[in-house]
């Protein structure tokens, strides 16, 4: 069976969404990024791009660059709500719905013709129920993979559809520029360029063994890709229950005692809510947003005894902390979340007369623990982390 792969693209996706969120912004160039000339550009709109503004640029070259910018600080969780909203909507044509990022979604019609249609109805009603709904115009591409229905969407216009027909993928990536292709980077484009290579065509027109000559291993990706060929699958992303806790500081901080000491309340926050749902997590990631706008994460397994006790969970995750905290740069937000929460399964001892190092701390969080049920979660606290 032929596949039908659709992929759905919004540009700008970030910027679009606060767009519509304040229409205000629609006529100015608009940049999402924290405050401070030293922070970095995190999105912008259309107009913005046109004046030669993108991703990653420092905002004190964007001000000199244009200075009739609008800058508005980025609000992740908003437009994380809005993607899974589109998700929510594209399952009602199929179930095999992946939204790889923000913005780009990919959607595997096959076998759909009988309840919606046609391929292409299929892919331009889609359009049509998030244009209305949610006021975003997307670039629409379908083909029998996932590569060319998204080279495809790059190549059409907002609200237009561009549909390849199968075998016809080859002819249609020949003519295009190599830097349309997905997963060919910068190093890659200058090293072909080396070559006087600039089209799709010229890169698929080489043998396996003159690639192999210079690219390796990558080689017989490159001239997959080349070609048109990509069996890869459309994934559903897995929803995973997660438990999670953001600290946005009262200001921004840089001191590492009260650092550290702010991150200990916060495990201490979590700590009791994960032991009130009877949930042991097996996964935690840490995220740190500086000053700038920068933010750096870092993802670390846990033993399952660890949320016992605040103090355990703290001395676990203190390292982990110490490790993203590198710069000599205020802090300005602490993000932590716990993910393959199960329950806690214990394990009693075969010898009773063997003390267990941890169970004085297991012994004192269960009377805080007790304390706090009874007379409220403030009335009591650790007092360090000993």
């Amino acid at each position: 069976m032929i596949r039908n792969i659709v992929h759905i693209g919004i540009s700008n996706f970030c910027a679009a969404v606060e767009e519509l969120r304040r229409p205000e912004l629609k006529k100015r160039p608009l940049v999402l990024a924290e405050p401070g000339d030293r922070s970095v550009i995190q999105g912008v709109n259309g107009i913005a791009r046109k004046e030669g503004l993108f991703e990653g640029m420092p905002l004190s070259r964007a001000r000199r660059i244009c200075r009739r910018i609008q800058v508005v600080p980025s609000d992740y969780y908003y437009y994380r709500e809005r993607h899974r909203e589109i998700v929510r909507e594209f399952a009602r044509f199929s179930p095999l719905v992946e939204g790889t990022s923000p913005g780009g979604y990919f959607i595997d019609i096959t076998g759909t013709r009988r309840l919606w249609g046609p391929g292409p109805d299929t892919a331009c009603l889609m359009e049509k129920e998030i244009a209305g709904q949610m006021g975003l115009h997307a670039h629409i591409g379908l083909a029998s993979n996932k590569l060319v229905s998204q080279v495809a969407a790059n190549c059409a216009d907002a609200g237009d559809l561009s549909f390849i027909f199968p075998g016809n993928e080859e002819p249609f990536l020949a003519p295009l520029p190599l830097h349309l292709l997905p997963g060919v980077g910068q190093v890659t484009l200058s090293r072909l360029a080396g070559f006087n290579v600039q089209k799709i065509g010229q890169l698929a027109s080489f043998s396996l063994d003159m690639l192999s000559g210079v690219f390796g291993g990558t080689a017989g990706r490159l001239l997959k890709i080349s070609r048109g060929i990509d069996p890869a699958p459309v994934l559903p992303s897995r929803k995973t229950k997660r438990f999670s806790l953001a600290k946005v500081l009262d200001r921004d901080e840089i001191d590492l005692d009260l650092l550290e000491s702010i991150l200990f309340r916060q495990i201490e926050e979590a700590g009791w809510g994960l032991r009130r749902h009877n949930r042991r997590p097996g996964q935690l990631r840490l995220e740190i947003r500086y000053a700038d706008g920068m933010s750096v994460e870092a993802r670390k397994k846990l033993p399952p005894q660890v949320v016992e006790s605040d103090r355990l969970l703290f001395r676990s995750i203190l390292p982990l902390f110490h490790k993203l905290f590198c710069r000599r740069v205020a802090i300005r937000r602490i993000i932590l979340e716990f993910s393959d929460l199960a329950m806690p399964l214990g394990q009693l001892s075969f010898f009773t007369w063997e003390k267990d190092p941890r169970q004085k701390d297991r012994i004192l969080q269960t009377a805080l623990d007790g304390i706090r049920e009874k007379f409220g979660k403030q009335i009591i606290s650790w007092g360090g982390d000993g």
